[in-house]
């Protein structure tokens, strides 16, 4: 298996008081970049395990589990939550894509 693509857990950075603004702001979120395989869920199967089949899930498979706190993942600069983490293997991330609009 290629694990030719690149996925980035993002950690949203804490808020702090910034004395030159004279008000809090956002932290710099922290990103953390690994390889991965990605892939496409089938209808058959988004239906097994999610219920529904009108919603476009990504499978992203992981050398080794993630075992770090993250807030959402981007995949080439597109936001994605997490909707479920495989219970056999740790590695595996079902993923659906956040689109504004």
């Amino acid at each position: 298996m290629r694990f030719n693509k690149r996925i980035t857990f993002v950690k949203e950075g804490n808020p702090y008081y910034d004395p030159t603004q004279g008000e809090y702001v956002q932290g710099e979120p922290i990103k953390d970049t690994v390889p991965c395989n990605l892939s496409n869920l089938g209808i058959e199967r988004t239906n097994e395990l999610f219920g529904q089949i009108d919603k476009i899930v990504t499978v992203a498979r992981l050398q080794r589990p993630y075992n770090k706190d993250f807030d959402y993942i981007e995949i080439n600069n597109q936001r994605y939550d997490m909707k479920r983490q495989s219970d056999y293997r740790k590695g595996v991330y079902y993923v659906e894509g956040v689109f504004n609009g």
